[in-house]
């Protein structure tokens, strides 16, 4: 299994770190998690070919998990593609997306390839030799007010990937990281810190016993930003064991 991180930002993209998006090399299958609103801009700095995704799945519809889709799907027309391409969009704006695309002119018929919007929903998904199993997180509760006056289920998704005995969690964006503590043992694990609290950040880092990445990394926990300096002087957690844009990690 090969993972490739093309986006290990937060909602407010950088220079040095593109929206959420990894690629994902697992059991004969290439896969998108994620496609954040740069991403086709971070496929291209990362050497990505837009011919070898077989699949793309959003774990929830925020624009820096999905905005990016488009403009992928434009550029694997653009360059021609003809091998059909299934995307999972959470179940709940399975028919809004596939509005979306089509205000934009993305659909059978015109594009190169075929595209297949599929229902996500929680569970596993099983492609030959490798496991997705998705499980719903609290990240977007928060809006069920909002959400519930325009008719939409607020849904959002954390994954574990596994090829054989091999296991990659990635859990996309959370309320807490108590709903994903028991899934960080085994395996490598991608874990955002953005929304979490820092005391949250600051146990999580002081584990020794899990190999845990922090991803969707705030310019504040950047050097310099003032939940890093908080994170040393309150906490004592002098360095982050966090991913970076262009990184490669092989299970």
């Amino acid at each position: 299994m090969k993972i490739v991180v093309l986006g290990s930002g937060s909602a407010y993209s950088s220079r040095s770190r593109h929206n959420s998006c990894y690629f994902v090399e697992a059991g004969g299958e290439n896969f998108l998690l994620d496609c954040g609103s740069d991403a086709m801009r971070a496929m291209q700095d990362a050497g990505i070919d837009f011919f070898a995704v077989d699949r793309i799945f959003i774990t929830h519809m925020h624009a820096d998990h999905s905005a990016g889709l488009p403009a992928v799907l434009t550029a694997m027309h653009v360059l021609e593609r003809k091998k059909s391409l299934t995307v999972y969009i959470p179940f709940s704006q399975i028919e809004f997306a596939r509005l979306w695309l089509a205000n934009m002119f993305i659909y059978n018929g015109r594009m190169s390839f075929d595209v297949t919007l599929v229902p996500l929903h929680p569970g596993a998904l099983k492609f030959e030799d490798v496991e997705l199993e998705f499980s719903k997180t609290r990240h977007l509760e928060k809006y069920s007010k909002h959400a519930e006056a325009f008719g939409i289920v607020p849904l959002s998704f954390s994954v574990i990937v596994r090829e054989g005995a091999k296991k990659f969690f990635f859990s996309s964006d959370l309320a807490s990281l108590d709903e994903v503590k028991n899934m960080l043992d085994g395996g490598v694990s991608f874990v955002e810190s953005t929304h979490p609290s820092l005391e949250e950040v600051a146990a999580l880092s002081r584990s020794s016993d899990m190999d845990v990445y922090f991803t969707h990394i705030p310019m504040e926990l950047e050097d310099g930003g003032g939940w890093r300096g908080e994170l040393k002087t309150k906490f004592g957690i002098a360095k982050m064991n966090s991913v970076s844009d262009g990184q490669v990690i092989v299970l």
